[in-house]
C-alpha cells in the first residue's frame, strides 16, 4: 500500500508547454533574484506570488519550485502553527485543519501532516489520523523530503502516537489493508515497526497482531501485521529480541497469562517457520501491563480494553 491522501512528491509537475509558450517563459534566474531579494519581514502573500510565477510562468525546474514551496510551508508553519503539538490548544480545529490543507499545495512537510494527525485524533476520526501520522514518518524517514532530522522528542512522540492508533484501528477496523504498513515511494516500508527512525533509537516496537477470539491462531488482519513486522525485523539483520504477549482485562489472571503467552509463542513459531535467524524469547504478561493511553477519554471503554491486546517486540 503506497501514502495515500497526503501525496508525498518529491519533484513538482510542472505544466505541459508549447515551444512558443517555453520562449515567453521568464528566465528562472531572475525569478531566484527575486526570491532571495525578499526581505525576512516579506508577507505570505508576497512569496506566494513569486511562486507561482515560478511555478506558472518560468523555466524554472521542479526542485527550484520546490524549495519554493519548502521555504513558504517552514515560515507559515512558525505563524500558524508555531506550536510542536496541540497540548493546550485552544482554538478552532477547523480552522487550523483548513490552514495546514492549503499550505499542502506548496509540498509535503512532516510537521503538517502530524499536526492534522493530531487534529484528526482530537476529533476521534482514528483512522484518518492513523493515515496522516503514518505520512509524517514517512516523510520523517526520507532524509531528501526532510534533510534536517526532526528533534528525537519529536520523533518519539509521532512513534508514540502511531503506536496508540494501530491498537486501536487493529480493533476498530476488519480490513487488513486499514492496519497494513504503507511504503513511502522509493518503495520502502515506512519505520513503524523498526528500532530507529533516523537518529532516534527504541528498544521496542508495538505491533497490533491480532488473534482469533480465545485462541492463538492469528486473524487475517494478525497475519497481515506479522508479515509486515517480519520483514521489518529481517531489514534490520534479524537482531535477538523478546516476544511478549499482552491480553485485556476479560477472564482470571491465570487464563490470561496462559494464553498470551501461548500467542507469543505463535508468533516465534511463525518467524522461525519463515526462516528467522535470530534468537526469540517469549513471554506472557497476561493483562498485567495494559496499554497506557495519552487520552483514554477519545476512546470506549470496550475499544480500550480490546487495545491491551497486542504483540510487542523488544531488541535484546
Amino acid at each position: 500500500m503506497h501514502l495515500a491522501g497526503l501525496a508525498i512528491t518529491a519533484v513538482l509537475a510542472l505544466p505541459l508547454l508549447t515551444t512558443d509558450a517555453f520562449a515567453q517563459l521568464v528566465s528562472c534566474d531572475s525569478i531566484q533574484k527575486d526570491w532571495l531579494a525578499m526581505p525576512l519581514s516579506a508577507s505570505h502573500e508576497d512569496r506566494v506570488k513569486i511562486y507561482d510565477r515560478a511555478f506558472n510562468d518560468s523555466d524554472c525546474d521542479g526542485r527550484i519550485v520546490e524549495g519554493f514551496g519548502k521555504e513558504i510551508i517552514d515560515a507559515q508553519l512558525d505563524i500558524i502553527a508555531p506550536f510542536q503539538d496541540l497540548d493546550g490548544y485552544d482554538g478552532n480545529l477547523e480552522t487550523l485543519k483548513q490552514d495546514l490543507a492549503d499550505l499542502q499545495e506548496f509540498g509535503s512537510h512532516w510537521r503538517i501532516s502530524y499536526l492534522l494527525g493530531e487534529i484528526l485524533r482530537r476529533q476521534q476520526q482514528t483512522l484518518p489520523a492513523f493515515r496522516a501520522y503514518q505520512e509524517a514518518l514517512g516523510l520523517v524517514d526520507d532524509t531528501e523530503l526532510t534533510p534536517a532530522e526532526p528533534a528525537h522528542a519529536m520523533i518519539a512522540r509521532l512513534r508514540d502516537r502511531l503506536d496508540e492508533l494501530a491498537v486501536v484501528v487493529a480493533q476498530i477496523s476488519e480490513e487488513p489493508q486499514d492496519i497494513k504498513i504503507p511504503v513511502t515511494r522509493s518503495g520502502q516500508s515506512i519505520s513503524q515497526y523498526s528500532f530507529s527512525t533516523r537518529g532516534y533509537k527504541r528498544k521496542k516496537t508495538l505491533v497490533p497482531i491480532q488473534f482469533v477470539y480465545d485462541q492463538d491462531v492469528m486473524t487475517k488482519a494478525g497475519k497481515t501485521s506479522f508479515e509486515d513486522v517480519q520483514e521489518a525485523l529481517e531489514k534490520q539483520g534479524a537482531p535477538d529480541i523478546q516476544v511478549i504477549g499482552h491480553t485485556d482485562p476479560v477472564g482470571s489472571d491465570a487464563y490470561n497469562l496462559q494464553l498470551s503467552l501461548k500467542r507469543a509463542e505463535a508468533v516465534r513459531s511463525a518467524l522461525l517457520a519463515a526462516g528467522y535467524s535470530g534468537s526469540i524469547e517469549v513471554l506472557g504478561m497476561g493483562e498485567s501491563q495494559p496499554f497506557q493511553f495519552d487520552d483514554p477519554s477519545l476512546y470506549t471503554e470496550e475499544v480500550r480494553n480490546q487495545a491491551h491486546r497486542r504483540v510487542e517486540f523488544v531488541r535484546k
